[in-house]
C-alpha cells in the first residue's frame, strides 16, 4: 500500500464520524425546534387567557363606574371589551394544541361572560338612567362579583394548566439540548481518540527506522549514558549509526570528566555558601551564648564526619571553656599543653606533623585550629575525624571555618562589651537608668498581659552629702560600691538592680508582690546597716539607707509606679531615715 493510500484510508473514520455528528446535530435541532414551537404556542395561549381576563375586568370596571357616576363615558371600556373578547375566545378555541380539558374551561369562561352580560351588566346599564337606586341594588346584590369570581377561578385553572405544560416543554427542550451536547461530546471524544490512535499508528510506521537513532541522540542531549544504537536499514542509515556511536563514546567520556569537576566545584561552592550563611547568622547573633548555639548547629554541617568542640579562653586565660560541641564527647586540653595554641597554626595531622607529640591523654587522631583575631587568641576549634575522612581536605576546611568563627567571636565579644558599657553604671556595675527604663516598660507590659504583680524598691543613702563633705568623694564612691554590692547580692534572679544616678538605687522586681518586696527591702536595709565601711584605713561610720516600696496597680503605668516608690522613699526620709515605707 502506497503512502497516499494509507493517508486516505486513515482519513475515512474522520469523515464517517463527521457525517454522523452532522446527522445527530440535525436531528437534535429538529427536535428542539419542535419543542420550542410548542412552547411558543403555549405562551401565546397564556397571553390570550390573560388578555381575555383583562377585557372582562375592563368591562366590569366600566359598568361599575357608570352605575356610580352615571356618565356614559365610563361605558367605553365595557363596549371596547365587549367587542374585543369574542375574537380572543375564538383565537383560543381555534388553537390546535388545546386539549379537551382546556376547551371545557374556555366554554365555561364563555358561558360565565355571557351570563354576566345578560344578568348583570346590561340590566344595570338599562336601569341606571331612570332607576339609579335599582341599579345600585343590583350591584349590592353581589351576583356580578360571584360570576366574576367564578370567571377568575376558571381563568386561573386554565392558566395553571398552560403554565405547567409550558414548564414541561421547557424542561423537555433542556433535556434535548443536554442530550445533544452529550452526543456531540461523545462524538468529539471518539473523534479525538481516533485521531490520537491513528496519528500514533502512522507515526510508528513512518518513524520506526529512525526511532533508535533519535532515542540515542536524545539521551546524549540530556546528558545520559547512551548505549550503542543497533545498525540496521539502508547503508546510509548504517553509516550514520556507526558515526553516531563513535561520537557518543567520545562525548560520554568527556562528559564524565566534566561532571566530576563540576561536582567538586558545586560542592565547594555549596560549602562556601553555607560558610557565608554561618557568617551572616553569627553577625545577626546578639550574644556569645546565641552564637554558641548557632555554631553547635552549623559546625557538624560544615565539618561532616567529625566530632568536635569549640573552646574559648576564660577571663584569666588559663582555661579553655566549652562554647559549642557536637558528635562524641572529647576531653579539653589546657592552653599550656595545646601545640596549636603554642605554634599559632593548625596542628594534629600525623602525616603533616610526624615529629609533634599529641596532647597529654590524647590518643586519637585530631585536628586543632587556633582562633585568632586582631592579634588576640580567642580559643580553639578542635575536631576528631572519622577513620575514612580525607584529612588534607578536612584541614583546609577547618582553617576556613576557623577564620570565620574567629572573626564572628571577636565581633560578638566586642558587641557584648559595648552592650555592657551602654547598660551598666561604670562605678558600681549595676544597670544604668536607660536599661532600667527599658526593663520597666517591658515589666509593665508583661504584668498587664499576665495579671502578675510588679514591684519596685527605691532606696537612697542617708546623709550621703555629709559623707562626701567629711571624707571626700573617693570615700563616697567606696560607699556607693559597697551598697551596690549588697543590693546586687540580695537581688533575686530576674530582677533589675540599677543606679539611676547619684546616691539613688532602684530594684525592679517582676512577679513579686508588695509584701514580698517589703520583706526584701527590709533585708537590704539590714544588710547595709551591718556594713563596716573604711577608706584609706579610716572608718566611715555607719551607713544607712531609706527605702520606698510600691507595687503596680491594675491598669497602672510605669511612671506612676516610679512616682509611688519615690513618694514612699520621701516618706521614709521624713520619718527619720533608715527605714522601709510601703506606698499606699
Amino acid at each position: 500500500m502506497r503512502l497516499r493510500h494509507l493517508l486516505l484510508l486513515a482519513q475515512l473514520p474522520f469523515w464517517a464520524l463527521l457525517l454522523i455528528a452532522f446527522l445527530i446535530l440535525q436531528t437534535g435541532l429538529d427536535r428542539r425546534v419542535q419543542v420550542l414551537e410548542q412552547s411558543r404556542v403555549t405562551r401565546t395561549q397564556l397571553e390570550g387567557v390573560n388578555a381575555l381576563l383583562t377585557h372582562v375586568v375592563d368591562m366590569e370596571t366600566g359598568v361599575r363606574g357608570y352605575v356610580i357616576a352615571g356618565q356614559p363615558s365610563f361605558l367605553e371600556p365595557y363596549y371596547r371589551g365587549e367587542t374585543a373578547y369574542p375574537a380572543v375566545l375564538k383565537a383560543l378555541s381555534d388553537s390546535g394544541t388545546l386539549r379537551d380539558g382546556d376547551r371545557a374551561h374556555l366554554n365555561r369562561i364563555r358561558g360565565i361572560i355571557q351570563q354576566w352580560q345578560t344578568e348583570v351588566a346590561r340590566p344595570e346599564i338599562q336601569a341606571r338612567p331612570d332607576r339609579p337606586e335599582a341599579a345600585t341594588a343590583m350591584v349590592r346584590s353581589g351576583q356580578g362579583k360571584r360570576l366574576l369570581d367564578g370567571l377568575r377561578t376558571e381563568v386561573e385553572t386554565l392558566t395553571q394548566a398552560l403554565t405547567a405544560r409550558l414548564q414541561a416543554s421547557d424542561q423537555q427542550a433542556q433535556r434535548q439540548l443536554d442530550l445533544l451536547r452529550l452526543e456531540l461530546g461523545v462524538a468529539a471524544g471518539v473523534l479525538l481518540l481516533l485521531s490520537v490512535l491513528t496519528t500514533l499508528g502512522a507515526a510508528r510506521l513512518l518513524t520506526r527506522p529512525l526511532t533508535a537513532l533519535g532515542r540515542g541522540a536524545q539521551q546524549v542531549s540530556e546528558q545520559q549514558d547512551a548505549g550503542a544504537v543497533t545498525e540496521q536499514g539502508p547503508r546510509e542509515y548504517r553509516d550514520l549509526t556507526g558515526t553516531f556511536n563513535r561520537m557518543t563514546e567520545r562525548i560520554v567520556e568527556a562528559r564524565r570528566a566534566t561532571d566530576h569537576a563540576a561536582h567538586e566545584l558545586a560542592s565547594r561552592n555549596a560549602w562556601l555558601r553555607d560558610l557565608s550563611r554561618l557568617s551572616d547568622a553569627m553577625q545577626a547573633a546578639r550574644s556569645l551564648d546565641e552564637g554558641g548555639e548557632i555554631l553547635t548547629r552549623a559546625l557538624p554541617h560544615l565539618l561532616p564526619g567529625t566530632s568536635g568542640q569549640l573552646l574559648q579562653h576564660n577571663a584569666s586565660r588559663n582555661l579553655l571553656l566549652h562554647a559549642a560541641q557536637w558528635g562524641d564527647p572529647m576531653g579539653s586540653p589546657t592552653p599550656d599543653h595545646c601545640w596549636a595554641l603554642r605554634r599559632g597554626e593548625t596542628q594534629g595531622d600525623p602525616a603533616d606533623e610526624p615529629f609533634m607529640p599529641p596532647c597529654p591523654g590524647q590518643s586519637d587522631t585530631y585536628l586543632c585550629a587556633p582562633l585568632f583575631s586582631h592579634g588576640e587568641t580567642l580559643g580553639l576549634l578542635r575536631v576528631r575525624p572519622d577513620p575514612h575522612t580525607d584529612l588534607p581536605a578536612l584541614r583546609g576546611a577547618l582553617n576556613d571555618v576557623a577564620r570565620q568563627v574567629a572573626l564572628a567571636l571577636a565581633s560578638l565579644r566586642l558587641q557584648d562589651r559595648l552592650l555592657q558599657q551602654s547598660i551598666r553604671d561604670p562605678l558600681t556595675g549595676l544597670y544604668n537608668r536607660r536599661h532600667l527604663e527599658a526593663q520597666l516598660t517591658a515589666g509593665v507590659a508583661a504584668a498587664h498581659a499576665t495579671g502578675g504583680p510588679l514591684s519596685l524598691i527605691a532606696l537612697d543613702i542617708d546623709h550621703f552629702k555629709r559623707l562626701n563633705d567629711t571624707f571626700g568623694h573617693d570615700a563616697g564612691d567606696a560607699a556607693l560600691v559597697r551598697v551596690s554590692a549588697a543590693l546586687r547580692d540580695l537581688a533575686p534572679a530576674g530582677s533589675t538592680p540599677a543606679r539611676p544616678g547619684g546616691e539613688e538605687f532602684t530594684l525592679l522586681l517582676p512577679h513579686m508582690t508588695q509584701a514580698g518586696a517589703a520583706a526584701l527591702a527590709e533585708q537590704v536595709r539590714t544588710a547595709v546597716e551591718d556594713l563596716h565601711l573604711t577608706h584609706d584605713g579610716l572608718p566611715l561610720g555607719q551607713v544607712t539607707v531609706s527605702l520606698g516600696v510600691a507595687t503596680l496597680p491594675a491598669g497602672g503605668t510605669g511612671d506612676a509606679l516610679v512616682v509611688a516608690a519615690d513618694q514612699a522613699l520621701y516618706a521614709a526620709k521624713r520619718g527619720g531615715r533608715n527605714r522601709v515605707v510601703t506606698a499606699a
